[in-house]
């Protein structure tokens, strides 16, 4: 979903967010360190706690009884309380020693930053212990602890669930919402570790039934109930190690000892080794409980993974074959949340509905409908979801972020100013800061929108980071600086090519570059979508621009009208652009190949209307040609599609004509309504080629010839032509009335003079004779003839 557009919402206030990570802000650094250690069933723990500089430099080694950690520099201070075991500090060395030697398992944890040992038992005293121990207490995890000294020292964490349990427990004590009222949440506050971690263990396992889980034990066959108590006891390294030492041949008990070691591989953080023994123990499990444990737990584990389709197959597999189980809520759950990541929202939305009523259900569909933009329904659930549990945002930077966003896109511009100005850390802040930048184009506040997209702009998230670089050039295109623009979408262009806004920038640099009159690279860049999948709808207007707009002759941006369209032109034939194609054809009338290829495109694929068009264009284009034939076979193909109008008659007119048929030709003529001066001059030959010129035909068409040159206007060459017709249909006076019209119009046309000259009077006659006889043509010599005619009748009429 584009998280960035603007639309609105009034919204229900949330709960002030409690700081739960104050333990967890940056503070002053230290050099000391903290060392706790607790005896776990089965192990004991070492945590030593401090800066990372220091830590990181740690090294341990084992002599005998002995657990030796040397730094790479001097220790100034070692806090510790209460050791089970002798500790001594020696400038960079410390040194456990321990009541018996055992194996030792060590890693390193971050925020905060600790060293870990695990101290394990010998192999024979682990089988002793599976053999006599069924109950073991399990050991209470040790709470965060917090020093005020020094704001920020590393905290120790018996184990990977101490935390969580601490941070829901501040959530709880620390909560204290108004009845009826809640504010707006403040989670800029929030450290992104906290917020990240408790809000991923609080969407993982919301959303199931709050009846009691099924007991696991139930299904564990009393051979392994010893190894699953150290399991419960935190020692999974002893079961890793000793469990393959117990494989069963029958199905049953290998279901439970994959299932087993699928468990132990969690808890290692072995999570593709848990993925596979949980098929295994999913495949020999014959008790429906067990296998829905196996297949519920290794859709998790492709969640944990990031393999969500994999997840998602998985939990399709249980709905489809444990349609009544009692965690079939949780599936659809798991389901719906699997298929939110990979953008299939609708059918998500379909499944959180039968995912139950807890929080993270509520919350996931409230999301999940403002991703795609269904911003009322989306707050109508935040409202129901926060109902509910009002702190649940606090916990979930993606929720948080969201509701600022339902506010921005339902108008509410002030709250979600508030929301989202709060976002000063975390894996949102910088969509959080395009967001504001939008709010802040909305209210044409242009330079602070600039502020925003350019400090979203350098996020590490590619899509941030484009999102951000294509608003800044949409909010300096808004400033008039199209240069800066131009800049901001050649970034996306040639660094950003995978991006999902990839084509929204070609495009928006294709109508910059058609501005400024780079066609040329405006046409490349929108060839380069049009050729893509899925072109978007506004990169062939734009195409459709450009082509209407460029000239026949070269333009600035180096094209022409006809090189244009042979380069662009297969992109844009298509039924939905009828209307453009035939302002196309028009342009191609005389370009021969284009124009009977577009032309004959539209007869075979257009609507009744184009076909019609296109085919009176061709009619006319072949009579044009002298194809009486084809031309006719157009014009029938028009009026079969109902075409009619001066077009049709004009083209059926000069087909007519040259089939010899003039009456016809002159019927349809006479229909025209709005005369052009092809009409005129096919007129005066179809007039001239009737052979019965007293006729009646020929009478109304001379009638009809004459008004419509006097309506239009006509130039010499038509006042001309009708004078001839006038001549020899022995209308001399009318004939010699537009000779004179023509002579006007064209002084110089000798014809016309001489035409004049024959029937006008002296001393004009003569005067026009005199003038033409000087050139050495045709017209010379019959002005000398009749001037010699004239001198003879004029000593005739003096004799006589």
């Amino acid at each position: 979903m584009n998280y960035m557009r603007v639309i609105a919402f009034m919204f229900i206030t949330l709960n002030p967010l409690l700081n739960i990570a104050d333990a967890a802000i940056a503070g002053d650094a230290a050099d000391f360190l903290q060392i706790r250690a607790g005896e776990h069933s089965g192990f004991m723990r070492i945590v030593i706690e401090g800066q990372d500089s220091i830590l990181s430099g740690g090294k341990v080694s084992q002599q005998g009884k002995d657990i030796i950690v040397s730094f790479a520099e001097k220790i100034s201070e070692i806090k510790k309380k209460d050791l089970p075991i002798k500790c001594k500090v020696d400038k960079d060395v410390v040194t456990f020693s321990l009541k018996q030697a055992g194996r030792l398992k060590t890693y390193s944890l971050q925020n905060p930053s600790r060293f870990v040992i695990d101290v394990y038992p010998k192999e024979e005293e682990v089988i002793n212990q599976a053999k006599t121990e069924t109950k073991p207490e399990i050991e209470k995890a040790e709470k965060i602890k917090t020093n005020a000294a020094t704001k920020n020292p590393s905290r120790f964490v018996m184990d990977a669930h101490a935390e969580e349990k601490e941070v829901k427990k501040q959530v709880k004590t620390e909560t204290k919402p108004e009845a009826g009222k809640a504010e707006i949440i403040k989670t800029g506050i929030m450290t992104e570790a906290s917020s990240k971690g408790y809000a991923y263990q609080r969407d993982r396992n919301v959303g199931t039934t709050t009846e009691k889980e099924y007991d696991e034990i139930n299904f564990i066959p009393e051979k392994y109930k010893a190894m699953w108590s150290l399991l419960e006891g935190g020692n999974f390294y002893a079961v890793l190690k000793e469990l393959p030492a117990f494989k069963p041949d029958k199905a049953e008990s290998l279901a439970a000892f994959y299932y087993i070691f699928a468990k132990a591989n969690i808890m290692a953080k072995q999570y593709l080794d848990a993925v596979k023994h949980l098929r295994l123990a999913y495949i020999y499990a014959t008790e429906n409980a067990l296998k829905e444990q196996a297949l519920l737990k290794r859709a998790g584990m492709y969640m944990e993974l990031k393999l969500i389709y994999e997840a998602r197959a998985d939990y399709l597999v249980f709905i489809r074959d444990f349609p009544s189980s009692r965690y079939i809520e949780k599936a659809h759950f798991g389901l719906a949340e699997s298929l939110s990541r990979i953008g299939s929202f609708s059918e998500a939305i379909e499944h959180y509905k039968q995912a139950g009523k807890q929080t993270g259900v509520l919350f996931g569909m409230a999301n999940t409908l403002q991703k795609i933009d269904r911003v009322e329904e989306a707050k109508k659930a935040y409202n129901e979801a926060l109902l509910v549990e009002n702190t649940y945002p606090a916990s979930s930077p993606e929720t948080y972020f969201l509701i600022g966003e339902n506010m921005r896109m339902s108008g509410d511009m002030e709250n979600a100013k508030k929301q989202l100005s709060l976002i000063g850390s975390g894996p949102f802040k910088d969509n959080a800061s395009i967001s504001m930048g939008l709010i802040a184009m909305e209210e044409s506040n242009i330079q602070e929108a600039v502020g925003h997209f350019s400090a979203a702009a350098q996020s590490k998230e590619q899509k941030v980071r484009v999102q951000a670089l294509f608003n800044l050039s949409l909010a300096y295109i808004k400033e008039g600086k199209v240069k800066e623009a131009t800049s901001s979408l050649e970034e996306i262009r040639h660094h950003h090519i995978d991006s999902n806004m990839y084509k929204e920038a070609l495009l928006a640099l294709a109508k910059i570059y058609k501005k400024g009159s780079r066609g040329k690279e405006a046409v490349s860049l929108l060839k380069e979508l049009v050729y893509g999948k899925q072109p978007p709808a506004d990169a062939f207007s734009t195409l459709e621009e450009i082509v209407l707009e460029t000239g026949e002759k070269s333009s600035t941006g180096g094209l022409t009208f006809v090189t244009l369209w042979n380069d662009v032109g297969q992109w844009l034939v298509d039924e939905t652009r009828e209307e453009f194609l035939l302002k196309v054809v028009k342009r191609l009338r005389h370009e021969g190949k284009p124009f009977i290829d577009l032309c004959s495109w539209l007869v075979e694929n257009g609507s009744q209307h184009a076909r019609g068009k296109a085919a009176a264009d061709l009619a006319d284009y072949y009579i044009g040609t002298g194809n009486a034939e084809i031309s006719r076979d157009y014009i029938n193909i028009a009026k079969d599609s109902k075409e009619s109008g001066d077009a049709v008659l004009r083209v059926e007119a000069r087909v007519l004509h040259m089939e010899g048929n003039q009456t016809a030709a002159l019927k349809q003529i006479i229909m025209i309504k709005e005369i052009e001066k092809s009409d005129l001059d096919l007129l005066g030959n179809i007039i001239s080629g009737i052979n019965d010129p007293g006729s009646k035909e020929v009478q109304k068409a001379i009638a009809f010839y004459e008004k419509a040159l006097n309506e239009s206007d006509g130039d010499a060459e038509n006042y001309a032509a009708l004078a001839d017709i006038l001549y020899a249909n022995n209308d001399r006076s009318k004939s010699l009335k537009y000779y004179r019209i023509a002579k006007e119009k064209s002084p110089d046309n000798e014809w016309v003079m001489y035409r004049v000259a024959r029937d006008a009077g002296m001393p004009e006659a003569e005067d026009i004779l005199n003038r033409l006889q000087k050139g050495d043509n045709l017209y010379g010599r019959l002005a000398k003839s009749k001037l010699t005619e004239m001198a003879l009748l004029n000593k005739v009429k003096e004799m006589y």
